[in-house]
């Protein structure tokens, strides 16, 4: 062959199949993939990057209205001018406003916290002069803390645990790849100085002096430097107290020539407040040897919680932590409180990577079988050098530019292997095939010949199926285009970095290793074999025959109308879409729920519902979880949220504290050692839940498993929005009626909050002006006796911070604002003055929050569906709920089940707009539907200018259709929801069955230029490249086939796996017929035989 007969494969093999330097590249390629598996930063999941921060400010004695006025609007005009906000969520309470803004996923984060810092700073002369400043307060996912570690114990409390782990995180602080440690749950030490209001009158001396005096006893001031000689010397007033026998002492008063210390009319306490305002315990479940050891089940425990800086291995970040805290076990930790780690999310990491290294094993395994079979063992190692160089190539590419080693990214490598090993593959077999029929001709020139052979066709073929991918790198957007973001990056570069190795290691390990009689193990698909025979036998009449063609399309056409018919029955049904689905009906999903080993429980009780009483539904939560086996243990914070999760970060809990409010975090069983899913798990508990649940009236407790991708507020999110308060929560109240009569629809909750009373103290402005008495005098006095107030610190030596005191009255003695006769407040003259006399007491009920959602009045409906998925049920209520009757008259309009984003338009009446997981569904199908657009799109354009025809590449594009006969009943044969990957695997079919036919046609036009009749160039081409087209399709099988059990890309891999089946199968039949009547067409149009 001269070079002008070269292509770029042919090019590149003439360079390598001989040449000394190819065994160098094959080591530097490994060598990069060894650097790259031990640098790379490994997680279980793709991080999802969404900057984000809270606003807080305060503005005292506000109402919700006000806040919402002079507040929340003015800073959300200021925020409408930043570029990349996403969403704002806006909260006006009494005397606070919490603003939350989203930027659109993947925006740089420093940049976009520094523009919304700047804009808020520059907008502060629009809030009230007394309102706070604005507290910019980032929101990040690398606050999530990765490892957690209880202390529990029967014998200390949680005040002496908080002490003990709060020095453990000092000694946590200092490892490098640790952001942040901190301790949730437990009492801090204070110093409470509680008067007896008794004394302090006998000795004339009012709260507010005994404040002051607290406050002027413990000073500290540098009082500048002087020169004293030749040196200089500092001077500072160092009065501070230290200890509490000192603060005993502080001098408060004097009578008849006598001072009075705090001692003689105050009672100093030392320790942890004695009111709780939250509780955290720890229990050991069933499962752990642990359990019932000791008398009460549930410890008293507090949590380490640990959180790694950006960029850094999950992995070794969770042993360096965990390695820290078993040195410092014998030291720090006394006999008695037992060590627990309740969260590793680095083992969790490593044991996704490992689990699915192993499966990529096993394809990897399955598909040197297969080839061993079709082409002999020889042939197979050739092809299996191709997978560690490609794969080493693709982590590289991930270390140097790409994303961390977790869970989807090797999902992507799993879901290539079988694309990856096609190109190798290809060239293999041809070569394989001219070693065996090229008589005496050189090795060398066999190999370059077969490989130039097959260039134009496998380099077309695989370039379709980078382009496929590619797409979704510009399609996808938000946090779905994040999440898959591993998939779009790391296919492609896989398959062009196969494509490579194809050209330049396969042709030299082939010259090396291949024999010339070396033959198959599966020699049933040969030239004159019977299948072959019958083969021929079968097409030829579809190639001379209309009537049989005309058969055969209808007969495609209807499978793929059936097919398609499947997940689009629901809609068109007459029984209507909501209810379960159709017996050949498939579902629709963003992702099915996977077995975890967590969970969470949440707890909200009414909001005046005391801690007592939410500590005893908690408890009685706990008793019934020690009666399920798969439970290790759990943990229950009471008052407060417990430590944050990424999906609790993005849905708001953090950090919420309140009475009314609990959390239990459930750990089970590692799932290898349990028959029960976390899934089926949590449906065995909501029946006894919910039967807690009945019992507390007003309550609501929550099952919340981890979602499978990306996080959301709630599967069924209904937004409501509109301008008279009272009747958005009416429309609320009768949304969450029809939540509740939906079929599997639990966990209904609104966002309105029941009423609450509050006890308003007014000051008669008239008396207390007549008694020489400000309100605010007054307002400061009641705070002292009704809350108690911060008078400084104790700066004791052997703390590492200084001891917050409060002065505050004895619970024994505390004040009852609706009797206020026994309190007293002095004037300037030194007249004690009943407050009773300048106050009255009057009953109300307390002004309910404000809720904003991008700059609109919102009112929220939730739910969740325990079994199926919630597309049905949210089509369902749309179609019940538009145009719904308003109180006031007018029409309920829903909406934002159109691909395209609805924005809220109150002017026109009530709207209820749908988010949640059906938003995130149809922003993760619209996404892909266009990804596959673009896919076809691109691949057309290429195939145009490739062969420089409009009509080849139709034909050639017209099998990618044909995979949807495999698609949709792949997935009801299963009992699989369709996806999100599902259709993921879609798009990767589009390249997958264009490859097997453009080596059809590549083949069938060489015939043709060697001047083989045209019937007879169809059946010899398509004879010829049936072997490397099952190989491959069987390749592209087994390499999906581990993928199946899993929750999220199962529907991938259903995907590949019956469409590569089906449309393979079709495509050596359909592909060949339409060429065919295509060629022949074009030579009747010439005036040319076909035969």
């Amino acid at each position: 062959m001269n070079d002008s007969g070269f292509n770029a494969a042919g090019w590149l093999t003439r360079i390598f199949v001989t040449s000394r330097i190819t065994p160098v590249v094959i080591l530097a390629c490994l060598l990069l993939g060894v650097v790259a598996i031990r640098n790379t930063p490994r997680e279980e999941n793709p991080q999802i990057v969404v900057p984000a921060a809270d606003i807080i400010v305060r503005l005292p004695g506000a109402t919700p209205l006000e806040m919402e006025a002079l507040v929340v609007r003015p800073l959300e005009n200021t925020i409408k001018q930043i570029a990349g906000v996403d969403h704002t969520y806006a909260t006006a309470m009494d005397s606070l406003a919490i603003l939350n803004v989203q930027f659109e996923v993947g925006q740089d984060k420093e940049k976009a916290l520094v523009k919304l810092y700047d804009h808020i700073l520059q907008s502060r002369e629009l809030l009230p002069a007394d309102s706070s400043e604005p507290l910019v307060k980032s929101v990040d996912v690398d606050d999530v803390p990765i490892v957690t570690v209880t202390l529990a114990s029967a014998q200390y409390d949680d005040y002496a645990l908080r002490r003990i782990a709060e020095r453990m995180t000092d000694q946590l602080r200092s490892l490098r790849p640790v952001a942040d440690a901190y301790v949730r749950g437990g009492r801090d030490r204070e110093v409470r100085i509680e008067p007896d209001l008794a004394r302090l009158n006998a000795y004339g001396i009012p709260l507010e002096q005994l404040q002051q005096a607290i406050a002027l006893a413990n000073v500290s001031v540098p009082l500048g430097t002087q020169v004293t000689g030749q040196r200089q010397v500092q001077a500072a007033l160092h009065d501070r107290l230290f200890d509490v026998s000192t603060l005993e002492q502080v001098i408060v008063g004097s009578q008849n020539q006598r001072l009075v210390y705090l001692s003689d009319v105050a009672s100093v306490r030392d320790g942890p407040p004695p009111e709780r305002t939250d509780l955290s315990r720890f229990a050991y479940g069933p499962a752990d040897p642990a359990f019932g050891r000791d008398a009460d089940p549930e410890l008293a425990a507090v949590t380490l919680a640990v959180a790694k800086k950006a960029n850094t291995n999950a992995v070794s970040m969770a042993n360096e932590v965990l390695a820290r805290i078993e040195t410092m076990r014998p030291t720090f930790v006394p006999a008695g409180i037992d060590l627990i780690v309740t969260r590793n999310d680095g083992a969790k990491a490593n044991e996704a990577v490992n689990r699915l290294l192993e499966e990529f094993g096993i394809a990897l395994v399955c598909v040197f079988v297969v080839t061993i079979f079709f082409l002999g063992w020889r042939s197979a190692l050739v092809v299996a050098l191709a997978v560690p160089i490609t794969v080493a190539l693709t982590l590289g590419a991930d270390y140097l530019f790409g994303p961390t080693i977790n869970r989807v990214t090797l999902f992507a490598l799993i879901l290539s292997l079988g694309m990856l090993v096609d190109d190798a593959m290809v060239v293999v077999e041809n070569i394989h095939r001219h070693f065996h029929h090229g008589g005496d001709r050189s090795r060398r020139e066999l190999a370059i010949e077969a490989t130039n052979e097959i260039g134009n066709a496998t380099s077309l073929a695989t370039f379709a199926v980078i382009l496929g991918f590619s797409s979704m790198l510009v399609a996808l957007s938000g946090m779905v285009g994040q999440y898959f973001y591993p998939v779009a990056f790391n296919v492609p570069i896989a398959m062009f970095a196969s494509l490579l190795v194809a050209y330049i290691v396969t042709p030299w390990a082939a010259h090396r290793w291949l024999s010339r009689n070396e033959l198959p193990l599966l020699a049933a698909i040969q030239k004159q074999s019977r299948l072959t025979r019958l083969y021929r036998r079968w097409l030829t009449p579809l190639l001379i025959r209309p009537g049989a063609r005309r058969c055969l399309y209808t007969a495609v056409i209807s499978a793929i109308v059936l097919a398609c018919l499947q997940p689009t029955w629901q809609f068109l049904r007459p029984a209507g879409v909501g209810g379960p689905v159709s017996l050949l009906g498939v579902d629709l999903a963003m992702l099915l729920k996977d077995n975890k080993n967590t969970f969470n429980i949440t707890i909200d009780m009414p909001e005046d519902a005391p801690l007592e009483a939410t500590d005893r539904v908690a408890r009685e939560v706990g008793n019934l979880l020690r009666q399920q086996p798969e439970i290790l243990n759990y943990q229950t914070w009471v008052g407060q949220s417990g430590v944050v999760d990424f999906n609790g970060l993005l849905r708001g809990a953090t950090n919420k504290t309140g009475a009314h409010i609990a959390e239990v975090r459930v750990n089970l069983v590692p799932k290898q050692e349990r028959d029960v899913s976390s899934i089926a798990l949590v449906l065995r508990l909501r029946d006894a839940i919910a039967a807690i649940q009945n019992r507390y009236p007003g309550a609501l407790i929550r099952l919340a498993e981890d979602p499978p991708g990306p996080p959301m507020r709630a599967s069924v999110l209904a937004e409501i929005y509109g301008r008279d308060l009272d009747v958005m929560e009416a429309i609320a109240t009768q949304v969450a009626t029809a939540f509740r009569a939906t079929h599997d629809m639990v966990e209904v909750d609104t966002s309105t909050h029941a009423p609450m009373h509050i006890r308003k103290i007014h000051v008669d402005r008239e008396k207390a002006a007549l008694a020489d008495i400000s309100p605010a005098a007054v307002a400061a006095e009641l705070n002292r006796l009704l809350r108690g107030t911060a008078v400084g610190r104790l700066y004791a030596p052997d703390e590492r911070h200084p001891v917050p005191m409060r002065l505050v009255l004895p619970p024994a003695r505390e004040v009852n604002p609706d009797d206020l006769t026994t309190a007293f407040i002095t004037n300037a003259t030194g007249q004690k003055i009943p407050l009773s006399s300048l106050t009255t007491v009057t009953y109300d009920s307390v002004a309910k929050p404000i809720l904003h959602k991008d700059y609109e009045r919102v009112v929220y409906v939730t739910g969740e569906v325990a079994r199926s998925t919630p597309i049905f049920a949210v089509l369902h209520l749309d179609r019940l709920l538009d145009g719904l009757a308003t109180p006031d008259g007018q029409r309920l309009t829903t909406g934002n089940l159109r691909f395209k984003r609805t924005d809220a338009n109150t002017i026109t009446g009530y709207h209820l707009l749908w988010d949640g997981e059906m938003r995130l569904t149809l922003d993760a199908f619209r996404d892909l539907v266009n990804a596959l657009g673009l896919a076809l799109l691109f691949i057309y354009i290429l195939l145009v200018a490739y062969y420089q025809s409009f009509r080849i590449p139709l034909v050639a594009m017209a099998a990618i259709p044909l995979g949807l006969i495999g698609v949709f009943p792949g997935h009801w044969l299963l009992g699989q929801a369709f996806t999100s990957t599902s259709m993921i695997g879609v798009v990767a079919l589009a390249g997958i069955v264009v490859r097997n036919s453009l080596l059809i046609i590549d083949f069938v036009r060489d015939h043709l230029k060697q001047g083989v009749a045209l019937r007879e160039a169809v059946l010899e081409a398509t004879l010829l490249r049936v072997r490397p087209i099952l190989l491959t399709a069987l390749a592209t099988v087994l390499g999906s086939a581990v993928m199946i059990r899993d929750p999220i890309f199962g529907g991938l891999a259903i995907s590949l796996i019956f469409g590569t089946l089906v449309s393979t199968f079709l495509t050596i039949v359909v592909v060949p017929v339409l060429f065919h009547q295509l060629l022949e067409r074009e030579y009747r149009d010439r005036g040319e035989t076909s035969l």
